[in-house]
């Protein structure tokens, strides 16, 4: 039997007493075994000098070629590999059966030891050694560290074999190591000779397609590169489009960005920042800096307003509500008391409409405030409900005149011994259109719009 159906078949220990009785060839066959499983190569070296005490040639040879004191993983793989031409060992069977082993037992030394004896760059790729390489590489990506030390030209032939067999996890991987990403703990030098960014969209493209939606986002990073051989932004423009829709936050985060960057429409305004929301929905910090960057700071303790709001409530329920709606999205108080709260509400914030009582076009322009958490939006969404419904008294617009509606207001803050700056941010009209416009407002915050995109 050669050493793959000994193993095989579960006779290894059958060998080791071979060995000890001092049988040869069973004491070579178990030098090689241990020195392939066994996580200090002492163990098989201990064997290789029993066997060539026996005047074993090959073990002789084995002795002789390799310093006995240095036992690195490249001493031992190219040990080992010296001794492939050997009859007796069913070496293609036998390294697959290692790294099975390897995998099954969690042994990333092993593993990779198997996996470098296994890759050889001058032969036609395996189906079955290239499904069991791309198995054992997504093993290593997952662990803290990995370190391969194998022909890379050899691992790339072999992912290349997967992908014309139609795997996309070996496009993933293939296609992230040629664009310069590392793939998990792998490093991509481990993997490829070099990078080639016109294979790797290509690969990216099939890992997309086969239901890889991080694929998107290096895509997206290529082709957005415009120093790069294939940059093309409006192609960047769809990868991100794509990426963001699939669920990558990083991708929401960028692409709300951008569009804020460019808007010059509410349209755009409102499409941006429903992808930044999304964004810090998900823990995105970023996305989060940026939503604080279009509402308008407003003076004075929560706490205190809270108490406020509870004791003006008992009277004007529906002028407490747009007391907290001003607090909460910092608005003005010129568009704390127009605006529509059921028309205005979005899942993403507060579009606040035209006002009708400033005459000049741009200084009554509409404005998109969004809401800077979850918290605050679902709050709104009920405020917005108990007004459709009818249930808040004094909320109509229709109720009073505006200018009858300013002087309750007054009356009520007066009477409860409270600052319009604890629930209206005060701007300037230049201030209000910097935040209605994508490139003004992205010049004011160019920092933290550089640090989103980056």
């Amino acid at each position: 039997m050669d050493l793959y159906e000994i193993a095989a078949h579960g006779r290894i220990a059958t060998l080791q007493q071979a060995a000890q009785s001092g049988r040869v060839a069973a004491q070579l066959k178990l030098a090689v075994w241990l020195s392939l499983t066994a996580a200090d190569a002492e163990e098989g070296m201990r064997w290789f000098r029993s066997a060539a005490a026996c005047g074993d040639l090959t073990a002789r040879k084995v002795l002789t070629a390799y310093v006995d004191s240095d036992q690195s993983e490249v001493q031992v793989v190219s040990r080992l590999r010296n001794l492939r031409r050997l009859p007796g060992f069913g070496w293609a069977n036998l390294v697959t059966f290692a790294m099975d082993r390897a995998l099954m037992r969690q042994a990333p030394l092993l593993l990779f030891r198997a996996l470098a004896l296994g890759l050889e760059s001058d032969t036609d790729p395996d189906a079955l050694l290239a499904d069991k390489v791309l198995e054992a590489l997504t093993y290593a990506s997952a662990l803290d560290e990995a370190t391969i030390v194998v022909d890379r030209r050899a691992i790339e032939m072999l992912l290349d074999d997967c992908v014309a067999r139609g795997n996309s996890n070996a496009a993933l991987m293939l296609g992230m190591a040629l664009s310069g990403n590392d793939v998990g703990a792998v490093r991509w030098q481990s993997l490829v000779t070099g990078q080639n960014h016109r294979k790797a969209a290509a690969l990216l493209m099939r890992a997309a397609d086969g239901g890889h939606a991080e694929a998107w986002t290096r895509l997206f990073e290529i082709h957005s590169n415009h120093n790069g051989s294939v940059a093309n932004p409006p192609m960047a423009r769809f990868c991100l489009e794509k990426a963001a829709a699939g669920g990558a936050v990083a991708a929401q985060r960028r692409l709300g960005a951008a569009i804020l960057r460019a808007a010059g429409a509410l349209r755009e305004m409102e499409l941006g920042m429903h992808w930044l929301f999304k964004a810090a929905s998900a823990g995105d910090d970023h996305a989060q800096t940026l939503l604080h960057t279009f509402v308008l700071p407003v003076e004075g303790r929560d706490d205190q307003a809270r108490r406020a709001l509870i004791s003006i409530a008992k009277s004007n329920p529906g002028l407490a509500l747009r007391l907290e709606v001003a607090r909460e999205f910092g608005l003005t108080k010129l568009e704390a008391m127009t605006v529509d709260l059921v028309a205005g509400q979005r899942p993403w914030g507060l579009v606040v409409g035209r006002n009708p009582f400033i005459r000049h076009i741009k200084l009554s322009a509409p404005r998109a405030v969004p809401a800077v958490s979850v918290e605050v939006q679902q709050k709104l969404a009920r405020m917005a409900a108990q007004v459709a419904s009818g249930s808040m008294r004094g909320t109509d617009l229709q109720d009073i005149e505006f200018r009858h509606r300013a002087v309750k207001l007054k009356q009520v803050l007066d009477a409860h011994g409270l600052p319009e700056s604890l629930f209206f941010a005060k701007a300037r009209s230049n201030d209000l259109e910097v935040l209605r416009s994508g490139g003004r407002w992205a010049h004011m915050a160019k920092a933290d719009v550089d640090a989103a995109m980056a």
